[in-house]
Parts: C-alpha cells; sequence; structure tokens
C-alpha cells in the first residue's frame, strides 16, 4: 500500500509540474502571437513614390494557369501619392494587402481588355480598397463592355454590402462608396490612341493594340514628372503600340515564349488531353513573343524592356533562360523579367531607374 500511495503521489506531481509547464507554453505562445501582430499591424504603409516620382510595382505577372507564385496580371502605378492599378488578376488584393499597399489611396483601375484573367480580381480589389477607408465610388475605366462588368460585380456583391453595412455600422462602411462605376473609353476609328485624364500633373494615354476577338483592348501611356511607364496589356506584335510608347523609361510589356508552349501542346497531346492541347495551340496568335517584345521595346527606345504576364509558368532560372532565348541578340541590355512584387522607381528630374523589390 505504501509503494502505491508513493507512485500515486509521484504521478500527481508529475501531472502538476505538466500542468504548470503547459500554462507557461500557453502563455509564452499567447504572448509570441502578441508580439507577431505588433509587429505586423505596426509596420509603415508602402510608400511606393515620393513626392515627385512615378513608380510601377507588378501587383501580378501570372496568367490564367496556376501558380503559386504570381497573381494574376496586375500593375500598380504610383505617382506620388496617387495610386492606379493596370487590370485586377486574381489576387491582386491579397498581394497588396501582404505588402501593406495603401488600398484606400487606389484613385481608380485601367482595364486593358475584358478577358476574365485581368477582370477577375476586381471584385476583391472593389471590396478591400472599401473596408480600407475608400469614401468615394472607385472608377473603373476600359474599353466598351466595362459598364456591364462593372454592374455584375456591384450586383454580385450588393447583398454581401449590406451584410457588411449592418455588422460594421455606415460610419465605418458607408454604402455611397462602395460602388464601381464605369468609365468607357472609346479610340475613334482612324485614330490608334486618346486621352483619359490629365489630372495633378498625371497624364494617362489609352493605345489601341491588337488582341482579336477580344476587341478593343488597349494599353496604357503613364506621364508624371518628366518620366514614363507604358503598359501593353495583352497584344500580338504592335508597332502602333511602339510608336505610343515613343520615349518611355519602361515598357511593361507581355511575354509568351511560342516554343514553350508548343512543347507543352505536344506533351497534352501525347497526354490525352486534347481539350488543354487546343488551347495552347490557340493562344499564341494573339500573344506577343519575348523577341518580338524586345523589338518593340527597341522601336520605342524604351530604356527598360519589363516582362510581365509570363507565359508559360516559369518556376525556376532553366525556364526563363529559355523563355528569354534569343532576346539578348536583339536587345543585349535593359531587360527585366518581372516578378510579382517587383518595383521600378523613376524619380523626376533624373534619368534613374531603380529596380527593386516592394519589401
Amino acid at each position: 500500500m505504501r509503494r502505491f500511495l508513493l507512485w500515486l503521489t509521484g504521478v500527481a506531481v508529475v501531472l502538476a509540474i505538466a500542468g504548470w509547464v503547459a500554462i507557461q507554453f500557453t502563455a509564452v505562445d499567447t504572448f509570441l502571437f502578441r508580439m507577431a501582430v505588433r509587429q505586423a499591424v505596426g509596420a509603415p504603409d508602402a510608400k511606393l513614390a515620393d513626392a515627385n516620382e512615378l513608380s510601377v510595382l507588378l501587383a501580378g505577372t501570372g496568367t490564367p494557369l496556376p501558380d503559386v507564385s504570381r497573381a494574376g496580371p496586375s500593375t500598380m502605378i504610383a505617382a506620388g501619392s496617387r495610386l492606379w492599378l493596370v487590370d485586377a488578376g486574381v489576387d491582386t488584393a491579397r498581394n497588396l494587402q501582404l505588402w501593406k499597399v495603401p488600398l484606400d489611396k487606389i484613385d481608380g483601375v485601367l482595364i486593358t481588355h475584358l478577358h476574365s484573367d485581368h477582370i477577375g480580381g476586381l471584385a476583391e480589389v472593389r471590396l478591400q480598397t472599401w473596408v480600407a477607408g475608400r469614401r468615394t465610388p472607385l472608377k473603373v475605366y476600359g474599353p466598351p463592355g466595362i459598364e456591364r462588368v462593372v454592374a455584375g460585380f456591384n450586383e454580385a456583391y450588393a447583398i454581401d454590402d449590406s451584410y457588411r453595412v449592418a455588422h460594421h455600422g455606415v460610419a465605418l462602411l458607408p454604402p455611397s462608396a462602395v460602388a464601381l462605376v464605369a468609365v468607357p473609353i472609346v479610340i475613334p476609328d482612324g485614330t490608334t490612341t486618346t486621352g483619359v485624364f490629365d489630372v495633378d500633373g498625371l497624364k494617362v494615354t489609352a493605345v489601341r493594340v491588337h488582341h482579336h476577338p477580344a476587341d478593343p483592348a488597349y494599353g496604357y501611356r503613364f506621364d508624371f514628372a518628366g518620366r514614363s511607364v507604358t503598359v501593353s496589356g495583352d497584344t500580338t506584335y504592335d508597332e502602333d503600340l511602339a510608336h505610343a510608347a515613343t520615349g518611355t523609361d519602361v515598357l511593361v510589356h507581355e511575354g509568351l515564349a511560342p516554343e514553350l508552349v508548343g512543347i507543352m501542346h505536344d506533351e497534352m497531346i501525347a497526354a490525352g488531353r486534347p481539350r488543354q492541347a487546343k488551347i495552347m495551340h490557340d493562344i499564341p496568335a494573339y500573344h506577343t513573343a519575348p523577341v518580338d517584345a524586345a523589338r518593340i521595346a527597341n522601336m520605342a527606345h524604351a530604356k527598360l524592356l519589363v516582362f510581365t504576364h509570363l507565359l508559360p509558368i516559369l518556376p525556376n532560372g532553366i525556364a526563363v533562360r529559355a523563355f528569354m532565348k534569343g532576346v539578348s541578340d536583339v536587345r543585349p541590355d535593359g531587360v527585366k523579367v518581372g516578378h510579382d512584387g517587383m518595383v521600378v522607381r523613376l524619380p523626376g528630374g533624373s534619368q534613374d531607374i531603380d529596380v527593386g523589390d516592394v519589401n
């Protein structure tokens, strides 16, 4: 009996110690969590441009093909404290939130064309800019048809809007601010460009590009503080784009490597996947090969060519080299393969081009 009592006492002591240790570790876990949250929420918002600076943030460099390292196509332009998005692919808003970009400062979205991969994240941009503090409706510029797209997203999220207002209150989430507002851009027949707006020193020009049957499709040029950025949108080789981009500091251009996509087509046929192979067969006809994008950059006398909307997926350096095959023969310098989070800064009154990352 004495041995049993001693054993029972020992078990009780062990359990007591284990309980004490568990409580202490729980306290430590909670403390560490609090410190992590404090660091995250206390970090300053990302500052993308100084008062007299134009910059580019690649918010998404991917395609409809699933890629864990690249969001859908989206490019942010910062002109001083003003922010604009070109396209809003899937996970655009998520990336911007992770990088602590101040979403309430986004003045508007410019859509290049109405393919799903360029508008698929628009609803989250709508929601998250409102939650972040946007106080007025968000303008969405784009080709004719943008009215239907915007109306559809507004209607699809109307019930969700009402839930959030009822839960958080109109002071935090004013219903008058939540909506997207469509601003259709029409480029007159016989011309290739038209002005979109000229506000606070930022001039934006739309450029007609070739992406048939997704017609019309646009690129956009941004001029601010004596610097300029041109975003191609989706297009074939297009000398009109080169003319509109003449003298631009940075040309952000899509890129599709036909040889690599051809290999994907062949392997899909061999694997018994004819539907996917048909898509791989079709898409090169309305995109631009990297070598041809380099020719456009040269024609425009662009100082830097940045590839985005990359097809196929480029998981490593070997794939990047294959994607860039032949580009250096056409354009030996001034070329970057973009990635999500890349930032290109263009200080006003300077010729400098600074390339880095958002964090």
